[in-house]
């Protein structure tokens, strides 16, 4: 009975059959997860974003925040899952962003919930905008697509906007695609421009044109007229549809002046905003961009191959001067970053397989390298089932996991080994192999997944961005356990070679492994020394790990290092007041300059907005303001992305001193505003502002430091009018009918819209553009009296505002930044490439416990940040290991039934640790996260080596009662395996170091440097404090289910029976 049999260790090996089965198993649904499972650059990060755009134009920063911002703030903060809520209002517009817990798993739930909160709001002031929710910023977009302007002259946004609206659809329906956004287009709208100096002597004004438009514009139903038979909707024939009909609508009708109509006194026109909200301009091309994003359920390679092919049906219909050009693909990264960790998996792989050949010989070696592509296979089928991506992070979890997936098949492999050696039977060598093997390497198995589980039970962005690692671990390593006492157990029954074959022949080392018998005799000496004076070796071995401990204090703090892309950004940030207009001028002559730098091949500039989304860690947060722009620049490669990032700092800083730019590389992890932030948090404008000042004269001390900017200042001119409130009342008005007034001639007003099929053009009302351009048309500009008799027949012209006011420029507050309800002043500061935030804040705040500033009652200073965002997420690391700390020492303790004996294997993996730290610290990277992330799963890695000797000493009566020789001898006995699993974690990490990689290659250092430094801790450490732990008091062997069987069972007999009938 086969099934009754799984548990002895035997059944595999006797049913050759069923283990051809599990292989073929493993190989198909590895293979089909392979070829199932999407593929992404980087991990997937939860929507935790959301950003809410409200407009009120010709309002203040000061109106806007209070009678828009506060009221929205408030309502979103009701709901229950949201962490913090930021925002900056502006001139005409409120910016906030809501940030949802780290906690919170399923976001779609909460972002409902944000939405009917927002649709809650009421009192917003009259001419604001409907708000604007979206929370599809978080993701990187995975193509974009640009619609250049080829033909002389200024480009029609009309067509562009026009067939973007096709390319949008069209890319929607593409099987995958999840959003969609179109970039660097200017709203479309009808303008009726009207003179103002012929509607003053008719009593009319900007407002009138617009309210008789509005009310010439039927398009809503005007009832339903039904008998006894049918029903039918009665509708007004006469909305605005055409130029024409808006020229037509009717202002003056009167049997004496004859009718008076908008196409008298206006002049109606196409276009798009103006000023424009948006603007794009690719590789020196004005250019209307189309994005997109692929679901994460889908293979972007496959996605992209549509999208192309889309693409290549679409560029025919175009006009002749219109060329579409697909401007980034996601998948050209994405396939180039998995192929270079692939390549570095696969030479892992051969490192592995080279090591376990010169350490256990050809056949050992080919049984126990066989685990690395089944536990692979295994684990990818596992990853498949749990929704799970190929992307770096996994990848790369992979290559942790190759010197842990041969560990437990090395021990197996080489326990069965030793015991055909001895002469013993295969069955009884598997049988007892097993029976001896199985809990202890389950327990070790158990620790290692638990020391990688706070990585992933760790919530938030941070979490999840390094959570692919340790899916891949577990996933490989639960495989390997499974693997190695089933699969690798019967092939090694089967295939290796008993006692007797063995010794024939003299030794080689392609066929048992390279002896080293005189490396061999000095170990023992040496250890034999050690047990002689344990305390001493004790002591000796510790030194190293606690230097390692000690040392890390002094290396410096990252949280993730920069990308390796050849891409980086150009931001570009002018003086507040300065228009879009002037934004372009400045863009126009900084493309020039860019594109003609050796090694840039592309470059896309954004105005008014951030750039399109091409990077995930990229923050979508400056809608609306016209002073601000980005680009996309693509390089040749890494090496001209240094070389061209303080080149270009240099030339923009010397030809815009103006101009606050930054040239950036693109960051890894989640995102956050600036590498260096400090908050001050308090009520008043003035002394936010002052605190700020103090806070950016310390911080521009810093030589690092190449920018720094405060979110609160003064700097955008305000146009001030002082009406005298008793001239303006003989007119009729108050001061509120001015400022409508005013608004309606410089903003304009909406008179309705033209509905074109689904789409809405928005009909415009203003004066011209004169008279809006300077203060003197301002001051010009009559005010209508509101008193409808007097009017043209009594040559009442109306009264200029000079007459009643005077206009002025004064400072004015150009954003007020909140954070949860609070004003604050930020302090953003900006570092030169390859320089660690962590060294320049060190620097910062050395000069700040100097400086003696003085923080009044009722502020507060905070730092924000990479290290606060580095702190953050180290906290919910480790609020995770306590209780699986804890875990960890119940299957330790169940392992042996010892204390004494966990307590040295959890000495060791701290020992290992600080190994890990110590090769860090030689190699001088910096501290990061993914560090931290790799000292824990080397926690994992030195328990399972710790365990497998202290249970090969708990085996042996006389090391149990002390006996030194017995101690050396099962030392010996398992320091081929021991040895083996450390070279092989060294080998399978070496390709990640030679590669170079700011990211992974400190991760790699320390997990490399610290599994091979260990072998001192395994092979002297271990069994001295062995030793000192039984030379009081011998350790009982009270583990029945460890005791080697006296005798093979009737099983057991046939089992041998059978193999060596074949």
């Amino acid at each position: 009975m086969a099934l009754d049999r799984l548990g002895n260790g035997r059944s595999l090996y006797n049913y050759p059959r069923l283990v051809v089965l599990i292989l073929v198993l493993v190989l198909v649904a590895g293979m089909a997860a392979l070829t199932a499972m999407p593929r992404l650059e980087d991990p997937h990060l939860k929507p935790r974003f959301a950003t809410v755009i409200t407009r009120l134009p010709g309002a203040d920063a000061a109106r806007v925040e209070a009678l828009v911002t506060d009221p929205i703030e408030r309502k979103l903060r009701e709901v229950a899952e949201v962490d913090e809520i930021s925002s900056v209002s502006r001139p005409g517009v409120s910016s906030v962003t809501v940030t949802l817990k780290d906690e919170v798993e399923d976001t779609e739930p909460a972002m409902a919930r944000l939405r009917d909160k927002l649709g809650e709001v009421v009192g917003l002031p009259a001419g604001a905008t409907e708000p604007v929710f979206d929370d599809n910023r978080t993701s990187a977009l995975s193509a974009i697509v640009a619609l250049k302007w080829r033909s002389p002259g200024a480009p029609n946004y009309a067509i562009l906007g026009r067939h973007a609206d096709q390319l949008d659809t069209r890319l929607k329906n593409i099987a995958g695609t999840d959003y969609t956004r179109i970039q660097g287009l200017p709203g479309e709208r009808i303008t009726v421009t009207v003179d103002a100096d012929a509607l003053a002597p008719l009593g009319l004004d900007t407002a009138v044109v617009a309210r008789r438009l509005f009310q010439g514009d039927a398009k809503s139903a005007a009832g339903t007229l039904a008998d006894a038979d049918n029903a039918y909707v009665v509708e007004v024939d006469g909305s605005l549809d055409s130029l024409d009909r808006i020229r037509r609508v009717p202002l003056i009708a009167e049997a004496s002046n004859g009718l008076l109509t908008v196409g008298d006194v206006a002049h109606v026109a196409r276009g798009h905003a103006d000023p424009p909200d948006t603007l794009a301009l690719i590789d020196g091309v004005p250019a209307v961009v189309v994005g997109a994003r692929m679901l994460e359920t889908s293979r972007l390679d496959l996605w992209t191959a549509e999208v192309k092919a889309l693409l290549d049906e679409f560029r025919p219909r175009l006009p002749s001067g219109v060329e579409a050009r697909l401007i980034f693909e996601q998948a050209q990264y994405t396939d180039a970053r998995l192929s270079g960790l692939m390549r570095s998996l696969i030479a892992g792989i051969l490192i592995v397989f080279t090591l376990l050949l010169l350490t256990l010989g050809w056949r050992a070696s080919a049984i126990t390298g066989s685990v690395l592509p089944l536990a692979a296979l295994a684990a990818l089928a596992v990853l498949n089932l749990a929704g799970m991506q190929i992307q770096q992070m996994v990848v790369t979890g992979m290559i942790v996991g190759l010197g842990i997936m041969v560990d437990n098949a090395i021990v197996v492999t080489d326990e069965i080994q030793h015991r055909l050696l001895d002469g013993e039977p295969r069955g009884q060598a598997v049988a007892r192999t097993v029976g001896k093997l199985w809990l202890p390497l389950m327990g070790s198995t158990a620790t290692t997944v638990f020391a990688f589980m706070p990585i992933i039970l760790m919530p938030g962005p941070a979490g999840e961005f390094v959570g692919g690692i340790s899916y891949a671990v577990i996933a490989s390593l639960i495989a390997s356990y499974a693997l190695a006492f089933t699969v690798i157990a019967a092939l090694a029954g089967r295939l290796l070679r008993p006692g007797g074959a063995a010794g024939a022949g003299r030794r080689v080392w392609w066929r048992n492994g390279v002896a080293a018998a005189p490396l061999a005799r000095g170990f023992r000496r040496a250890l034999g020394w050690g047990l002689r004076h344990p305390r001493l070796t004790v002591a000796l071995t510790m030194v190293l790990p606690v230097a390692g401990v000690i040392l890390s204090g002094t290396l410096t703090e990252q949280f993730f290092p920069a990308s390796d892309r050849n891409q980086f950004r150009i931001q570009l940030e002018l003086p507040d007041q300065a228009s879009i207009y002037e934004t372009e001028a400045v863009v126009r002559a900084a493309d020039r300059l860019v594109r003609a730098r050796p090694g840039v091949v592309s470059a896309q500039w954004y105005m008014g907005e951030t750039a399109a989304k091409f990077y995930y860690n990229m923050m979508s947060n400056r809608d609306g303001v016209g002073s601000f722009a980005e680009a996309m620049v693509t390089a040749d490669d890494l090496a001209a992305v240094d070389r061209l990032i303080p080149d270009l700092q240099a030339a923009f800083d010397r030809r815009w001193p103006g101009v606050r730019t930054l040239v950036r590389k693109l960051e890894q992890g989640p995102p956050y505003p600036a590498p260096i932030e400090v908050r001050v948090v308090g009520p008043d404008l003035e002394t936010l502002r002052d605190l700020g000042d103090q806070l950016f004269r310390q911080l521009m001390r810093v030589e690092a430091v190449t920018h720094a900017r405060t979110t609160l200042a003064v700097g955008r001119p305000q146009v001030s009018v002082a009406a005298d409130e008793d001239a303006v009342a003989t007119l009729g008005l108050d001061l509120r009918r001015v400022a409508d007034q005013l608004r309606a001639a410089v903003d304009g007003e909406s008179g309705g819209a033209i509905l074109e099929e689904t789409e809405q053009v928005p009909v415009l009302v203003r004066t011209g553009a004169l008279t809006r351009g300077d203060l003197d048309g301002l001051r010009r500009l009559d005010l209508t009296p509101a008193d409808p008799a007097r009017g043209p027949d009594d040559g009442f012209l109306g009264v200029p505002l000079s007459a009643v006011a005077e206009v002025t420029v004064t400072p004015s507050v150009s954003a007020i930044p909140r954070r949860n309800g609070e004003r604050v002043n930020t302090l953003q500061g900006y570092v030169e490439n390859g320089v660690l935030p962590g060294d320049v804040l060190t620097e910062f705040q050395r000069h700040l416990a100097t400086a003696g500033i003085d923080v009044p009652p009722g502020y507060r200073i905070e730092f924000g940040g990479e290290s606060e965002e580095r702190n953050e997420a180290v906290g919910k690391l480790m609020s995770q290991v306590g209780v699986l700390l804890m875990l960890m020492v119940i299957a330790i303790v169940l392992t042996f039934n010892s204390f004494r004996l966990s307590a040295i294997t959890f000495v060791s993996a701290g020992l290992a640790a600080g190994l890990g730290l110590l090769s860090l610290w030689v190699s001088q990277n910096p501290m990061g996260f993914v560090v931290i992330v790799g000292v824990m799963g080397l926690l994992g890695l030195a328990i399972n080596d710790t365990i497998v000797i202290l249970v090969e000493l708990k085996n042996d009566a006389r090391a149990r009662a002390g006996d030194d020789a017995a101690i050396v001898d099962a030392v010996g006995r398992c320091g081929r395996h021991i040895v083996s699993t450390s070279l092989t974690t060294v080998g399978g990490f070496t390709p990640l170091i030679l590669a170079g990689s700011d990211f992974w290659s400190p991760f790699a250092f320390a997990i490399a440097g610290g599994a091979g430094l260990s072998m001192i801790l395994f092979l002297f450490f271990t069994p001295a404090a062995f030793k000192l732990a039984v030379r009081r008091r011998p350790l009982a062997f009270d583990r029945p289910g460890a005791a080697e069987p006296a005798a093979l069972s009737p099983g057991a007999a046939a089992v041998d029976a059978s193999a060596a009938a074949e």
